[in-house]
Order: C-alpha cells, then structure tokens, then sequence
C-alpha cells in the first residue's frame, strides 16, 4: 500500500500538470499536432482513411501514412462535434521559425485565435483529444512503475523514482497534452513489455499470450516503431521454451499471438500494399515528408537528439537555459554508468538470471528504437528525442536502477560512511531528483511556453518613452510608424541588431500586412534582412483596431558575408507590405508631413570588421592628407589604358574626421588634365566621418576611360577635399613634404 499510495500521488500530479500544458500551448502549436488533428477530422467527415498522395496538398502532411489506431479512437471520442471552424484555425503564420529555438519570435507556426473557450467547434475536439493523451500518458507513468517494481521487487524507492523520471519529464508531459499518436504507442508498448518481464519470471500461459498477441497488435496498429517490439516477443517465447523443453507449446503461443497480431493489424498492413506496394506505407511516407539528401552529421544531431528528449517545446523552438541540460545530461549518464555497474555486479548470479534477462529485454528494446532512430534519422529529418518515448517506460527503469545503484556505492566508499542508512540515503536522492524533476516541469509551461505565444501589450500614447526618435511616417493610411529606438551604433558579422520600433494603427484592416527590415551595406547588398507580422507573429494586423499602439523590439542578424564588406555604412529599411499578394507589393510611405518618401532607411549606423585586412596594396605610399588621414598604398589595373579599369585606395585614419571627404582622381598629360572622376569615398557607402583610427579602408573605384587615348605617357592624380567648400585636404609625405596642388601622383 505504501508503493501504492505514492505511485497513485504521482499520477495525480501528472494529470495536474499535463492540465497546465493542455491550457498553455494554443492548438496546433505542439510538435506536429497540426498534422496529427486532420488526420482525426478525415476520419470523421468521411469516415475512411486518408489516402496518401503524393501530388496532393493535405492538412495532413505525412501524418496521414501512420497507422490509424489513435486516430479512429481520437474520431470516436469527437465525431459528434461540429468542426466546420477548422479551416479558421489553420491561419499559418508565414513568417515562423521552425526548428530554430535560438531565434527570437515567431514561436508560432499558426495565428493566434480569437479569445474563447474551448467549448465548442475545433477547439472542443482538439481539447478532448488532449486530455484523451494524457489520459494515456498516466498510463505510460503507471506502467513506469510496474516494469520498475517486476525489474525490483524488494525495491520501494527505485520504481517511484523511474515514476518520477517518467511523470515529470517537461517534453513527455508536452506531447501527453497534444494531439500526437505517441501517446498511445508509449502505454501499448509498456504493457507488451511488462507482459514480456511476467514470461521471464513465471512462465507463461494461454491467458498471457492472448494479452501479448493483442497489445503487440494495437501497437502495430498505432505506430510502426511497435513493430520492434515482434523480435523481442519471438525471442522471449523460444527463451522460455528452450530453458523448459515445451516447444510444443512455443509453436501454440506463437502462431496464437502472431495470429493476433496479424488479425488486430494485418488489414493495415495488407492494404498498404494494395495501394502502394509497401506494406508499412514508409517509403510513401518518406515521398511526402522529405528525403534526407545530404549525408548527415549524427553528432550534430545528437545535440538535438539530447535536448528534445527533457524540453524542446512548441514547433521545435522554445528551449530552456542550456545549463539544465547540461545537468540532465549528467544524470543520465550517472545513471547509465550505474545500470553497467549493476548489469556487471550481477553477471555471475545464477539465482538472479531472470533479472539478467530482464535487464537485457529493457535494453534491446531502448536499443531498438534507438537504432531504429539513427535510421530514421539517415533517411528524413528526424532527430528529436522525444521519438524514444516509445521506450520511456524502460529508459526511466534503467536510469533510475542505475542512480539507486550508485547511491549503495557511494555508502560504501570508507570516506561516507558516516552518512546515514542507505534507505535514508536513497529516499533522500529519490527525493532531490523527484522534487527537482517536478520543479522543472511545473515551471517550463510558465516561463517558456506561455511567454512565447504571449502578445506585447498595448500601450498609451503618453507612455511612449522620452528618448525614441520620433518619424510619424504612415503606410498608405492603414499604419503609422511613430519612431524607434536604437541601443548601439554600431555592429558586426554574425551580430543581432536590436532594434525597437513604436506603430500604430490607423484603421480596422482585412489583410494582415507583413513588416520588413532590412538592413543594406555596399552597393546596397542586404546583410540582414528580418519579415515578419507585427508582435512577432503574435499581433496580426487583422487584430488591431484604429489608435492601438505597440512596441515591437526585432533582432536582425547580421550575415556572415558582411563581413568582407566592413567596415561599411549601415542603412536600415523599415517597410510594410502583403506576404500573401502576388509580387509583395509594399504599401506606400509618407513622412508626417504628407511627403512621399521613395526610400525606407530610418537611419544609418556603422558595421566594423571583427579585424582589419589582411590585403596588402600592390603599390605601397606613406602619404598623409590633412592631420588623420594616411594613403598607405594602392592597387590599379589602369596601367594599359584599358576600360573600363579600376584604382583601389588603401586609407588608415590616426582618428576620426571630423567632416566627410570625396576622392578625385584625374588623368594628366602634359600638365594637361584629360580625364576625371570625383565621388565620395567608398562611393559614399562608408563616409569619412564614420572612419575611426586604426581601421584599414579597401576604396574601389571603377574608371570608363576615355575614346582614341594615344599610347602615351600619362599620369593619375588623386586626392582628397570637402563636396561643400571644394577645399582640398592638403597631401604631404610622411617625412613632412607638401605636394603640390595637395594632389598625389600616382607611380
């Protein structure tokens, strides 16, 4: 009664807080539950199975190749519910980041529903269906516990403790509280093992092996990865018949259970290869979801692997600090080398073989599916950890026999022996695991979940901050950008730029309008670009009513080839424009005074190179212009008189300018000037005035030549004044010498 009453308390607080992420997570945003539900709704409105098509677009997706089980149960728990609204709630955000949890915003695939209940319409059905997986979920923890206890019989502590293990990891309660096939495959594989471990231990009869034939069948009906659960069955059987001689009996409870599983699935399979010549649907399955083209890095994806299996919420991008993995990571080790030490403690017990073997059963079937994985993994893109859940009923068994094992260990290392009793020492670790455990998964929902589908609230006119700039311009009437906010003026490659924009809107809106922003660095080439709808895909603007203001903040990173451009003048674009219209028109800007603006840019900052250039001139100089200024070399292909050519300028300021400079460069012949080029300096993508000292700046500049130029001997001519004034910046050499003309011939 004493096991009893705590395995009953832990389930009660499973299905509290599987509670708390039903209600955190909005419909359609949990791993592939968008996919999962269409399936259930095809069922009910046509009631057959989806057929897979390979041409054919389906809400569905892929989901519609799995097993059907769940789905036509999930269809008997909601066919009675009118969900003619689900073309409504399938409103896709176009602009989510899937799969990127380090990307800040757009957490969610689908557009936020108008505020209701869950009583009626889809949102009803997909509801039901939720607490329907939890409900199987508390079976699965339940389960944990019985595998634990058959594994450790004289044992209280380590089967609640593989409960705990179990109930309380965040990512099982997340898809226990979602519209996910996996749910169900986790009890029915649980109860084929639990089965399994009763064989080892006592044999088996007529009455055992129809339950095994029957939720080894509902398993392949749910779920292929059940089928690893067949070799382990035919292993156990003919284990059982050698080491008692009944192989009279091997052959009745295999073609009995082999019989039920091919009469509870078989339909399945055999229509499969009726519509497309595989009878597990896979490699349909593969056509539709994607084959893996490239060659995998599994190392990669094991860090993937290790972080979805304890909490990678959402559309596989809300993720926890990386500390506690870390952590986590370390009590499945612990564990792990644990359950090695116990496997080698009792190798030579005769009197514990059965414990061998069902140590070994848990195994292979945790190395079934992890394998299985891996080849999963080879084959699409599949690397999520929460896909062993299959087995999380014998991962948690192990884990924790191995935690409890290391704790006797520890008591008897001579250094510890003061400590208390070792049941003491083990309820006290149970304990901290559990609680710990516990604390992580009441909190996830609260403060990762629900802040990432959470709105910026709106906010009054007069509490708009003092120091935001303020611009007032206006998208073709419909919305007002009042200003924004900057926090650093400058930045480099790789670097996220924050940047906090202030809008309003300015009438009700049918369409809901998509923001840009860009970022453009020489030649106006974009080196960051951010897309997306207002509030981070949380405020659509179809949402607003006229004068609600919001504040947005946008990271947009700075891409990784910037930085051969850099240093650089930065210009950022602001716009608006329809995702969803053919060509992405943009709505037209205005300034506060009615002006059209035919640019974007807001304002301008610096991008700095992580380290100045490498490249050295061809032709190396040492002259200074004015107090800051040094031309320390050249590169020209203006030699031959060919065109169109180009002269590069290698400037290094000793400080900042204080004023912007242009360049001319003149052709000279005779003290004659034949030719001329004048233009700002990195043809006025990095003015002088942005300069700072120490930097190296690589000046291109492109020179058409003039026709029927004689083969003569010519000079260039370059150097440096203000556009305002026309004075020149006087030239000198290095050792103090003024050139004439404060212009610089070139050798």
């Amino acid at each position: 009664m004493y096991r009893n009453r705590f395995a009953i308390f832990i389930c009660i607080l499973f299905v509290c807080l599987g509670s708390i992420y039903i209600n955190a997570t909005p419909i359609f945003e949990a791993s592939d539950e968008r996919w999962h539900y269409p399936v259930v709704k095809f069922i009910v409105d046509t009631g057959q199975l989806p057929y897979q098509d390979v041409h054919a677009k389906t809400a569905w997706h892929q989901e519609g190749s799995q097993p059907p089980l769940y789905y036509i149960l999930s269809a008997m728990l909601t066919f009675w519910i009118d969900t003619t609204d689900f073309v409504k709630t399938q409103q896709i955000n176009p602009h989510a980041i899937v799969g990127q949890p380090l990307v800040i915003g757009n957490k969610n695939m689908m557009l936020p529903l108008s505020k209701q209940g869950f009583e009626q319409g889809t949102m009803l059905a997909v509801y039901i269906i939720r607490f329907f997986s939890l409900g199987l979920g508390t079976m699965t923890v339940w389960l944990t516990w019985r595998i634990a206890t058959e594994l450790c019989v004289d044992d209280k502590i380590t089967p609640l403790l593989a409960m705990t293990l179990t109930a309380f990891n965040p990512m099982f309660l997340f898809i226990s509280a979602s519209v996910n096939n996996d749910n169900l495959v986790a009890p029915l594989s649980a109860m084929v093992i639990l089965l399994l471990l009763r064989v080892l231990k006592h044999n088996y009869n007529t009455h055992t092996i129809i339950w095994l034939g029957l939720f080894l069948g509902l398993g392949a009906l749910t779920k292929l990865s059940a089928l690893g659960l067949i070799p382990l069955v035919a292993i156990v059987l003919s284990w059982q018949s050698y080491r008692h001689g009944t192989w009279r009996l091997w052959l009745q409870s295999g073609m009995l259970s082999g019989g039920l599983l091919i009469a509870v699935a078989g339909w399945w399979y055999w229509q499969n290869w009726i519509f497309y010549g595989d009878p597990t649907g896979l490699n349909r399955m593969l056509d539709i979801a994607g084959r893996r083209m490239e060659t995998v890095n599994l190392l990669a994806e094991f860090e993937g692997f290790r972080i979805s299996y304890w909490g990678l919420f959402g559309a596989v991008n809300i993720i926890a600090e990386s500390w506690i993995y870390h952590l986590l990571d370390g009590l499945v080790l612990i564990g792990t080398l644990g359950f090695l030490i116990r496997l080698w403690q009792i190798r030579n017990r005769v009197y514990d073989n059965n414990l061998v073997s069902s140590y070994l059963l848990i195994s292979s079937w945790v190395a079934i599916v992890f394998f299985s994985l891996i080849r999963w993994t080879l084959m699409t893109y599949a690397s999520q950890g929460r896909l062993m859940f299959v087995a999380i009923a014998g991962i948690s068994s192990l884990v924790a026999i191995g935690l409890m094992t290391l704790t006797r260990l520890i008591l008897e290392i001579k250094f510890f022996s003061s400590l208390p009793n070792i049941k003491g020492f083990q309820n006290l670790s149970c304990f901290i695991i559990s609680t710990s455990l516990f604390t992580f998964a009441l909190i996830s929902p609260l403060r990762y979940i629900i802040p990432a589908y959470t709105p910026p609230s709106l906010i009054h006119s007069q509490d708009l901050p003092h120091d935001m700039i303020k611009l007032n311009w206006t998208y073709s009437g419909k919305m007002k950008l009042l200003g924004y906010r900057l926090s650093t003026q400058t930045i480099k490659a790789t670097e996220h730029l924050p940047l906090e924009l202030y809008w309003q809107a300015l009438k009700p809106m049918q369409t809901n309008y998509s923001i840009f922003i860009h970022l453009y660095g020489r030649e106006r080439q974009t080196i960051g670009n951010l897309d997306t709808y207002p509030g981070l895909g949380l405020l659509p603007t179809t949402t607003l009513a006229p004068h609600d203001i919001f504040a947005d903040t946008y990271f947009i990173t700075v891409h990784t080839y910037a930085e051969k451009t850099a240093p650089s003048r930065l210009k950022i674009g602001v716009g608006l424009y329809n995702y969803h219209e053919a060509g992405l028109p943009r709505l037209q800007v205005t300034d506060e005074d009615g002006h059209a603006l035919n640019d974007t840019i807001i304002t301008e900052i610096k991008l700095v190179a992580w380290n100045n250039t490498t490249q050295t001139p061809q032709h190396p100089l040492a002259i200074q212009f004015g107090d800051n200024i040094s031309l320390i070399g050249f590169d020209s292909t203006c030699t031959q008189l060919s065109t169109p050519c180009s002269i590069i300028f290698y400037w290094q300021p000793s400080a900042a300018p204080t004023a912007d400079y242009h360049v001319f460069i003149q052709l000279w012949h005779d003290k004659t000037q034949i030719h001329g080029f004048d233009g700002p300096v990195v043809n006025g993508d990095y003015p002088t005035s942005l300069w700072q000292a120490g930097e190296i700046i690589i000046d291109e500049h492109q020179i058409i030549m003039p026709d029927n130029l004689l083969d003569e001997d010519y000079q260039w001519q370059i150097g440096l004044y203000r556009l305002d004034t026309g004075e020149r910046l006087y030239a000198a050499h290095e050792e103090g010498g003024m050139l004439p003309n404060f212009a610089v011939t070139l050798p």
